[in-house]
Order: C-alpha cells, then structure tokens, then sequence
C-alpha cells in the first residue's frame, strides 16, 4: 500500500478565506471594512467573491497586510461556483459545467459552493455534483448556512464523491455577508511563499486543510503511517470510503497506521482526517488515496 496525497515540506501555513462578500453586492461591509475585518481575525489571505462581480485586488493590495485574490461567485441562473484566482467574469451561463470549463481556461479554482444550503439540503443536487467535471473542490463547510437554512457541514457529500472516485478537495469558506459570518471556517494552504501564485497552486493541488478552530502545524507521512501535529489536544478520527470511521486517537500529536487501522470494510479507496478540539472546533485534511488499493 502506498499513499497518495498533496502535502510537501512546506513549513509555512497561511490561513484564509475565498469566500465573501461586501457592499459591491450583498454584503454588510464596504471592502475596507471587508479587509480590516479579516486582519483583526488573524487571516493572512483573502479573495472577495461577489455576486458575478470581480473586484480588482490592485485596487487594495497597498491598503491591507492581506494577500488578495481575485474571485467571483458564479451565481445567476443555477447553483453557485467560487471562481478563484479569476482573470475575466465568467458568464453564468445555466450549464454549470460551461462555466468550470470556462474558469479552468483562465487557470483559476472552480469550487461548487454550499452544496447543503436550502431546506431540501439540495442547493447542489448530487447528481449534478457526480456528473460535473473539473472543479477542484467543494465547500466541506461554509459558515454563513449556519444561520441560513440547510447544513453548514458536507462532508457527507464529499465522502460520496471520493467515494466514487472524484479527486475533488475540501475547502471551508465563512460566505461572510456580514460580521456574524467573518472568520467562522477557513482555508490553511501549506505554501513556500506569501504570494497570490503559491496560494492558487496550494488550492489547486489540495495543499491544504479546513478548520473552524483547530490548527494543525505539521502534516507528515512516512510509508502508510500519517502524523499530525495540532497546537492543542484533539479526538482525532480516521475516516474512509463512505464516511466510515476506522480508529479514533487523543492527543496533540496523533499518528495512524493506515495498513493496520483500517478496520470496517475492505473496499478503501482513501482515508482523511478530522480532528475535534474544544466546543464547536474541527479541522479536516485532505483525502490520501490508497495507491495500491486497499490492503
């Protein structure tokens, strides 16, 4: 058994957000407020993604000691896309998967957004997930449907699309529309520099972890043995193919044997990690596919 997963031995984490909005569209803050409000939350990067609207990051590079990215939020005429790191408004045309292929011709993130919003949970159906190509991951946790209808938390959607065998990442993104909203879930990407570049290369290849509190300083895996570091004590669960839960381990420094610590089933196809800390703190990594199979 080998594992196949994104992190290096990058030794700086950033953490941030792709996802909000300000005045320009629906939000509570003008985009200086945005900006003042995600440095006092402590978040080295941002990308403010408005409604079908892209804000020039030039504008404000000089004003804030964030890292800015472009983004819009695809969001007339069917469910909504996160396009990161954009160039160009895409038009959002109601076939979805123009509109990935449209943001990957300008090398930018597509993230379908909120697949749980709406009291159906069905904002994006998972037929519609299953049958989308391209995008490089979805929403495992958006913040702003903890006060919205829906669910907040997706890892079940993502589970059934690893599952499958879609190689798709998890992003946690606070949809802030207002100050309720800042800084409730995040994205760390794993990084050799601060700059806008190493930031779109880490979201597209997965390096990276979401957290809503929890923070995980180092990543390591040697052989089918995965270690993690957190700064504080957490109840970490190894998880594989269709959400099953295979070993649960406390500490501040966790480690699972992935040949040994699969237990339930025989059909792995990967593992991840989620890691509880105190109240309502949880961090979730990257999937590892198992490359060789399951043992």
């Amino acid at each position: 058994m080998r594992l196949d997963h994104p992190y290096t031995d990058h030794e700086t984490w950033l953490r941030g957000n792709v996802h909000t909005h300000t005045t320009e569209t629906d939000g509570e803050y003008t985009i200086e407020e945005t900006l003042a409000a995600y440095e006092a939350a402590g978040h080295d990067y941002l990308a403010i993604s408005d409604h079908d609207l892209l804000i020039d990051p030039d504008d404000y590079r000089a004003d804030t000691s964030l890292t800015l990215l472009p983004a819009v939020e695809v969001t007339a005429n069917g469910p909504h896309v996160v396009h990161v790191g954009a160039t160009d408004v895409v038009e959002p045309q109601a076939d979805r998967q123009v509109v990935v292929d449209e943001i990957r011709a300008q090398d930018a993130v597509a993230i379908p957004a909120h697949p749980n919003w709406l009291g159906e949970y069905d904002h994006w159906p998972q037929g519609r997930l299953s049958d989308l190509t391209g995008y490089h991951g979805i929403e495992i946790y958006n913040g702003n449907i903890e006060r919205s209808r829906g669910g907040a938390l997706a890892t079940a959607r993502w589970d059934q699309l690893l599952s499958a065998g879609k190689r798709v990442w998890a992003v946690g993104t606070d949809d802030a529309h207002g100050g309720v909203d800042v800084a409730n879930a995040w994205t760390v990407v794993q990084v050799p520099e601060q700059t806008p570049a190493a930031i779109l290369d880490a979201l597209r290849a997965g390096r990276s972890y979401v957290s809503t509190g929890v923070t995980i300083e180092r990543i390591d895996v040697e052989g089918t043995t995965i270690e993690l570091e957190t700064s504080d004590d957490v109840t970490a669960r190894l998880v594989s193919d269709q959400g099953r839960i295979q070993r649960t381990v406390e500490g501040s420094t966790v480690r699972f044997d992935v040949s040994e610590d699969l237990v339930w089933g025989s059909d792995h196809t990967y593992v991840r990690i989620e890691c509880f800390g105190r109240g309502t703190d949880v961090a979730w990594t990257q999937p590892f596919a198992l490359a060789d199979g399951s043992r």
